[in-house]
This record gives structure tokens, C-alpha cells and sequence, in this order.
């Protein structure tokens, strides 16, 4: 006796795939056909198409990297601060306040030359310190401008020829006192 939906060949039946298993189909017709009598417990069973589903395993799975190890202790090490760089910045800034030369400075430098005097030239001052030689330096460079210049109470004027004294050589320049409407009082 064959039983409906069979045929001579053996069972006709469906089977449910996984959604790995092939594209847009959710069964596929298996054929099982029988060797012998419909007692026997051995049946074989034919598939139309090999099974193309993935198999599950350890390696298809995320795993996570292991942890890092904490980073190596290097040989290098922040340098400590060198114990004479603060003598070094001190001596530096005091420096450059010395040599800066400001209008006060020039200003001061003038009055303490023309002390008694109303007019004065420049191989008639004295150098007496090095804020004293810069002052001195910076004093026909003010009056190169305009050929004169007007400092405070002081008019800065450049003479023609230089100035050698024994410190520096400069353009020859003289200073005169001008007299305000303060001064006339």
C-alpha cells in the first residue's frame, strides 16, 4: 500500500530550513525514499540541493580582544628643572632692564648731564655706567628722524661729523635747553 502524496519511488514530504539555508525559500520538498519494506527503521533521505546553511561555531562568533596589559615603564623621565635656570631668567631680566632704554631713562640721563648747563655736545658728556653708554647710544638715534627732537624740557639736535670717546663713535649730536613758558615765569 503506497500512502497518499507518495509515489513509487518513496515519501514526498517538506522540511523547514533555517533563513541561512537559501534565498527567499522557507521549505524545500525532501525526497525519502524507502530500500526496502515501510517497516524498516533505516530510511534514506535525498535533498534536491545541498544544505548551504552555516554552521554555528566558536570562531563565528565575537569575542572581544583580551585585555592590554598595562604600558611599559620607559628609561626616559620628565627632567627635572635645572637649578641654575632661575639664577639664569634673574640675571637675564635684569639685563634687559638695563639696556632697555626708555623715555624716563633718556630723560634722567640728559637732566644729570646738562646739570648747569644750558647747551651741551656729545663729546662733552661722560659715560659714566652701561645704562649711561645705551642712553648715550640711543641719543642721536631719536634725533635721526627729524634731524632734531624735543625730549622733556631738552631739544636733542645731530651736528655734522662724529663723536669718538672711549666707549663708541657716533654721529656727532647737541643738547640744549629750551625754555618754556613755565621756565619764563
Amino acid at each position: 500500500m503506497v500512502p497518499p502524496g507518495s509515489s513509487a519511488h518513496g515519501l514526498s514530504c517538506s522540511r523547514r530550513l533555517s533563513p541561512l539555508s537559501g534565498r527567499n525559500s522557507t521549505y524545500r520538498p525532501v525526497q525519502i525514499s524507502a530500500t526496502g519494506s515501510l517497516d524498516d527503521d533505516e530510511v534514506e533521505i535525498r535533498l534536491r540541493s545541498p544544505d548551504v546553511g552555516l554552521p554555528i561555531t566558536s570562531l563565528a562568533l565575537y569575542t572581544p580582544p583580551p585585555p592590554r596589559a598595562p604600558p611599559e615603564r620607559t628609561r626616559f623621565k620628565v627632567p627635572k628643572q635645572d637649578p641654575y635656570l632661575r639664577a639664569y631668567v634673574q640675571a637675564t631680566t635684569e639685563f634687559d632692564r638695563m639696556v632697555r632704554v626708555t623715555d624716563q631713562k633718556l630723560l634722567e640721563f640728559v637732566r644729570r648731564q646738562m646739570q648747569g648747563r644750558n647747551r651741551a655736545s656729545s663729546g662733552e658728556i661722560d659715560i659714566e655706567s652701561i645704562p649711561d653708554f645705551f642712553a648715550y647710544r640711543a641719543l642721536p638715534n631719536l634725533a635721526a628722524i627729524g634731524r632734531s627732537v624735543r625730549l622733556g624740557e631738552f631739544t636733542i639736535a645731530l651736528d655734522e661729523g662724529r663723536t669718538a670717546n672711549d666707549w663708541i663713535d657716533v654721529t656727532a649730536f647737541r643738547i640744549e635747553r629750551t625754555r618754556t613758558a613755565a621756565d619764563a615765569a
